[in-house]
């Protein structure tokens, strides 16, 4: 017992550092941050909690409670900013990393519980969407959840129907999050190989219908009343044109079907090396529950490949499979074999590499950032220093204290130091600004061929016009007061009408110009 309450200590204090040192730190980025937090802002404002909407229209892409849940972190915290929007996927990213010690202890023991928590808290992709205000790490929670509450479920004869019940009720509650993965996930985590260990009477057991039940009324209960609400075009939106039917096609985000195949590996470093190791460790042992990890790993990622949509952070919910598989690779593997020599051999190597190459960046960062060499020396050496004692030790729990520790600094620095001092160039706060000094009562602001999102959040203007052709976007300018926001590139397309170009700046790897057509001249001069 003090034994776990310790790990569960120190899992506590790694995410704390991890997830909420200096959250509000550095403003809100591109992509998705400015967004999800301007429909939470707007969600609080008109108190409707059940239909999402952004710029006062309706929200089409996603369900109502990761908005719901950064809403009422507005509501507790008393303030509408970056912490306040970010503190939800902190929160439930800690809950995860319980979620996770305590699978890996039914797995195998606590401690391959306790390694697979801080391997998922220090991978890079799981680490930078704890941080961010993104759907993802929610849904991770909720997915985890209901994998972990089946799969005790399924060995306990007393309480099964209730722990089915926990499984389903993460799966609905993870709907409401992010819609079909929160089911397609699990059930491709479960199913296939319960299906194949117990056979078919799995999924006709009795003990399933309270949970099915459940999470039928729940679903359909929300779907209910949002037909009511907003009708049958909005559910039709929502479950299909702007999230099912993007697994077959993808206006945006398309990427070729071996995608994953080298983005995932970069997401999760540092432990890919142990993790190659761990795939060859349990088909060769051939654990019961070891397949059950690769299945769950396995499934998911061939469906998200599968699909024409691609993003780093779809993957996610496989993070925990991976890191459970490391936990346990690295709590039974003997120190002599080389599944575990050779990937801390690459491990060390990697850190010296990242040691030569900080410099080089740093001296580069010097135009964003004064300090950027110093801070590239000191990141060199740590990274060095790391590098150098992973090599030298002998032993397999040493080496990955220092993996961890090293990882822990270099976060925490990146964090204290680097993420702000990278927020100027990363911003849309400082140019929301330069809006607002020519903003008066009765302009139009309008944006061309951009969401605007992160303006409707540092502007507080709700609606702005968005507008994506030409014609109407002279129509304006000639009838109307008007600035638009537009990228550089599209300037010339506007010869002919008197504006004047305010100012032209670089936010992120954009090049956007703020025009006015208040006291203006050509627009081909003026560019």
């Amino acid at each position: 017992m003090q034994k776990k309450i310790l790990s569960i200590l120190l899992l506590l204090a790694c995410g704390l550092v991890l997830f909420f040192f200096n959250l509000g730190g550095w403003d809100l980025w591109n992509p998705d941050e400015p967004r999800y937090a301007q429909i939470a802002k707007e969600m609080l404002k008109s108190g409707n909690f059940l239909i999402p909407h952004l710029n006062g229209e309706v929200y089409y892409d996603k369900p109502p409670l990761f908005f719901a849940l950064i809403a009422l972190s507005y509501k507790l915290i008393g303030k509408i900013n970056s912490f306040s929007a970010r503190l939800p996927s902190a929160f439930f990213s800690l809950l995860t990393l319980i979620v996770v010690f305590y699978f890996g202890k039914r797995l195998k023991n606590e401690t391959a519980g306790l390694i697979s928590a801080l391997v998922l808290a220090t991978s890079f992709q799981f680490f930078w969407l704890s941080r961010r205000a993104n759907i993802d790490s929610t849904l991770v929670f909720f997915t985890t959840l209901s994998i972990f509450s089946f799969h005790v479920g399924i060995s306990s004869e007393k309480r099964k129907w209730l722990l089915y019940l926990a499984g389903y009720l993460s799966m609905a509650l993870g709907f409401f999050v992010k819609l079909q993965p929160a089911i397609v996930v699990p059930f491709l985590a479960l199913v296939p190989y319960f299906v194949w260990e117990k056979g078919i009477r799995f999924i006709f057991d009795k003990s399933h219908l309270p949970g099915i039940i459940l999470f039928l009324g729940l679903i359909l209960g929300w779907g209910f009343m949002s037909l009511k609400v907003q009708g049958m075009d909005y559910l039709k939106g929502l479950l299909w044109e702007k999230s099912a039917s993007t697994f077959l096609e993808s206006s945006g985000h398309n990427r070729p079907i071996y995608y994953y195949l080298y983005d995932f590996p970069l997401q999760f470093l540092p432990w890919t090396f142990l993790l190659v190791s761990s795939f060859i460790f349990f088909i060769r042992k051939k654990y019961t529950n070891g397949i059950f990890l690769l299945s769950w790993f396995g499934f998911v990622f061939i469906f998200f490949s599968l699909a024409e949509a691609k993003r780093g952070l779809y993957l996610l919910p496989i993070f925990p499979a991976a890191s459970l598989m490391v936990g346990w690779f690295l709590e039974e593997i003997k120190e002599e074999e080389e599944l575990i020599k050779y990937p801390f051999l690459a491990l060390g190597l990697l850190f010296l590499l990242f040691a030569i190459i900080a410099p080089i960046v740093g001296t580069y960062g010097k135009k964003l950032v004064y300090q950027a060499p110093f801070w590239g020396i000191l990141f060199a050496l740590l990274a060095g220093i790391g590098g150098i004692l992973i090599l030298l030790s002998k032993n397999k729990f040493k080496k990955f204290g220092i993996t961890v520790g090293c990882s822990l600094i270099l976060y925490f620095l990146s964090c204290w130091k680097l993420f702000p001092a990278l927020n100027p160039y990363a911003s849309y706060r400082p140019f929301c600004e330069k809006i607002m000094e020519v903003y008066e009562k009765g302009d139009e602001l309008v944006v061309y061929k951009l969401q605007g999102a992160e303006i409707n959040f540092y502007t507080g203007i709700v609606p702005l016009i968005r507008v994506y052709d030409e014609t109407i976007l002279k129509e304006l300018l000639l009838k109307k007061r008007v600035i638009c926001v537009l990228k550089k590139s599209d300037l010339s397309s506007l010869q002919g009408i008197k504006i004047r170009v305010i100012t032209i700046e670089k936010v992120g790897n954009k090049e956007l110009a703020i025009i006015t057509n208040k006291g203006g001249s050509d627009a081909d001069s003026a560019s």
